[in-house]
């Protein structure tokens, strides 16, 4: 080692391969970081509003947001199985306050009927409508589909339903983005009505 130090040509090759050292660490880390933050979205959070958004972003854009908020939201809670809801770890990403008790309210209603009757329902969006609001909030009126099989106990025959569904839902700016930064908006409030298409044996 101490030769290192004595002889000027071995002291810078030492030196040159501990900067090459850094350089190749350093990559290794920022490598790592792009791969851990791949595909997540970062905000910033500001004064009076709990994300940032840029001004030059367009309404069209701003609206597709919402509209893909309100699409993953509504998969999420109405397709379910005899269990509970297929993806119920996204629930409460998606929803807070009154929103999440109405969730959790239905969901502990319907477990009964759909753990005896073996019901199995899968929901696909079609149009969705968005209004924003000045304080940043949004309303949308989602319409689509509802397709449930279910166990006829008596004839112990399956059951095929389809419903016309109509789903109105209320959009606040999400709080909590540390946990769920993916998802700008947490739907405050949700209601829908099924509509009967046709049940075949």
């Amino acid at each position: 080692m101490a030769d290192i130090f004595i002889s000027k040509e071995k002291l810078a090759l030492f030196w040159f391969m501990v900067a090459c050292g850094c350089l190749a660490i350093t990559g290794w880390y920022v490598y790592g970081v792009a791969v851990s933050s791949r595909g997540s979205m970062l905000y910033v959070p500001i004064e009076k509003s709990f994300v940032y958004l840029d001004r030059s972003l367009q309404q069209q854009d701003l609206d597709e947001v919402v509209d893909y908020h309100a699409r993953l939201t509504l998969e999420t809670f109405l397709n379910r199985g005899p269990k509970g809801a297929l993806t119920g770890e996204r629930l409460r990403l998606l929803f807070a306050g009154a929103g999440m008790d109405q969730v959790e309210k239905e969901l502990k209603e319907s477990y009964y009927d759909f753990h005896t009757r073996h019901i199995h329902q899968v929901m696909e969006v079609g149009q969705v409508r968005v209004q924003h609001f000045p304080n940043g909030e949004a309303e949308t009126v989602a319409q689509g589909q509802l397709v449930r099989v279910s166990l006829d106990l008596t004839a112990n025959e399956a059951v095929n339903q389809s419903f016309l569904v109509t789903a109105r839902q209320m959009w606040a700016r999400n709080q909590n983005l540390r946990d769920s930064r993916r998802f700008p908006f947490v739907c405050t409030h949700i209601e829908y009505s099924l509509t009967p298409i046709s049940s075949i044996e």
